[in-house]
């Protein structure tokens, strides 16, 4: 029974000593371990997913015709009649209106008959024309050969001409300056002697040295006369020869050209007359819906458009987007519509126009577009001027791979690294990063669905 009870004793002292010094680690080591877990910063993490991103601009615009004109008359007069009003289809060729011009039917009988004339007239000018280029033709034939003639007497008595041998070395103009200062000289050294006695010998010496220089001054103009009617004769030739040239094969081109100018001038002045009409219409250029009629019966509306015609066969668009959205307009994007008078129907269009310049709307800088809606529209009534909500997409992902943005961790400028969870540690991958809005990133290379990544760290106390 001691040897027992000793031993239990031993057991219980024992225990105690196992309870104390766990005590002790648990106060030692496990407290300072969960104390040194809550003052580690906590790492924040995120699973990357399939899913849909798309990146987009709202903004609102309002129904416009695809195409507008006003439609008027050419001419003043009264209207006495209007065949359509506001709403109306109509179709090319359609009579919208008629007036009564200014023009009585005895004006326009007395204008076609003068531009008749005219045409007749013109015309006989131009056979005329024909008709005498034969006899313009022999002219200028003759005259070519009286010409030639010409210029062969003249280069003989060029040619056949005894030129003085004090004018041998001489220009011909040179010459002729040269002898009338020399016969000058002559004369006026003879003037003191020429009343003196004919047998006066002083007298004599004087008149023969006048004489020679006469002779000489009238061989110059002689030589002078000769060349002169040879280049007369020459260029004579040469436009009887252009003359030729331009009757050889028929009337001259130039007068042929202005002859028929002047018929087909007055061809069109005929039939400008024969146009003009007491009573014209107004003809639909185009199908389309009238949108306004500003004229009635009874006015004088002049040459102004009294009628505005639309094309509302496609269904177009006027939006205004932010200008911050510069970098998601383009053409060709898709746009999602929904008109506030019919908000459970989204319709489709894409942008067809993009104005080159900023509008002001309220103040504030905006994109204006046009967006052309898909022709599944065509059935649906959609009026001028009704309003919607417009999505412009930039961009669409499907089923695609998508983590936070605040899991990329960008390098340089279109290269990014996440860090993402392997066997409980961060590993750095390079990634190719799609679309990506303010929220979301799409990951087209680097990462699979499914697989953890980091997003960052929040400091916890």
């Amino acid at each position: 029974m001691l040897k027992k009870r000793s031993i239990w004793i031993a057991s219980l002292i024992l225990l105690i000593i196992i309870v104390a010094g766990g005590f002790y680690y648990y106060k030692t080591k496990i407290l300072t371990a969960n104390a040194a877990v809550q003052d580690a910063p906590a790492l924040q993490t995120a699973v990357a997913r399939l899913g849909d991103l798309e990146i987009l601009a709202s903004g609102s615009g309002e129904v416009i015709p695809v195409s507008q004109i006003g439609l008027g008359f050419d001419e003043s007069g009264t209207l006495i009649e209007m065949n359509v009003r506001e709403g109306d289809k109509v179709q090319a060729g359609d009579i919208l209106a008629r007036l009564q011009t200014e023009n009585t039917p005895e004006d326009i009988a007395a204008a076609i008959s003068d531009a008749e004339l005219e045409v007749i007239s013109a015309q006989q000018a131009l056979d005329e024309l024909y008709a005498s280029s034969g006899s313009s033709k022999a002219t200028a034939m003759n005259n070519v050969a009286t010409y030639e003639q010409a210029v062969r007497d003249a280069q003989y008595q060029l040619e056949n001409y005894t030129v003085p041998t004090t004018l041998q070395n001489l220009d011909t103009v040179e010459a002729v300056n040269l002898m009338k200062q020399q016969l000058d000289v002559a004369s006026k050294a003879f003037e003191p002697y020429k009343y003196l006695s004919s047998g006066d010998d002083t007298r004599k010496k004087f008149l023969e040295a006048l004489n020679d220089a006469q002779a000489d001054y009238d061989a110059a103009v002689k030589r002078l006369n000769y060349e002169y009617a040879l280049q007369v004769a020459q260029a004579n030739l040469e436009n009887a020869q252009d003359e030729y040239e331009k009757y050889k094969i028929g009337p001259a081109a130039d007068e042929l050209q202005l002859a028929q100018a002047e018929l087909e001038n007055a061809k069109a002045k005929l039939a400008l007359a024969q146009s003009d009409q007491a009573v014209i219409e107004l003809v639909a250029p185009s199908n389309g819906i009238v949108m306004a009629v500003d004229a009635g019966v009874g006015e004088a509306p002049g040459t102004t458009a009294i009628i505005t015609l639309a094309n509302l066969d496609q269904h177009l668009l006027e939006v205004y987007l932010d200008e911050t959205d510069l970098d998601k307009v383009a053409l060709g994007n898709e746009a999602e519509v929904v008109f506030d008078a019919l908000p459970d129907r989204t319709f489709i269009g894409h942008i067809v126009s993009i104005s080159p310049g900023l509008e002001t709307v309220e103040n504030t800088p905006a994109i204006k577009t046009q967006v052309l809606l898909d022709q599944d529209s065509a059935d649906v009534y959609l009026p001028v001027g009704l309003n919607a909500s417009v999505d412009i997409i930039a961009g669409r992902a499907e089923n695609a791979v998508l983590v936070p943005v605040e899991a990329l961790r960008k390098l340089d400028e279109g290269e990014y690294a996440i860090f993402v969870m392997e066997d409980g540690e961060l590993v750095m991958r390079m990634v190719q990063v799609g679309l990506m809005d303010t929220t979301t990133a799409q990951i087209i290379s680097g990462l699979q669905a499914g697989e953890t990544v980091s997003t960052g760290i929040v400091q916890t106390r």
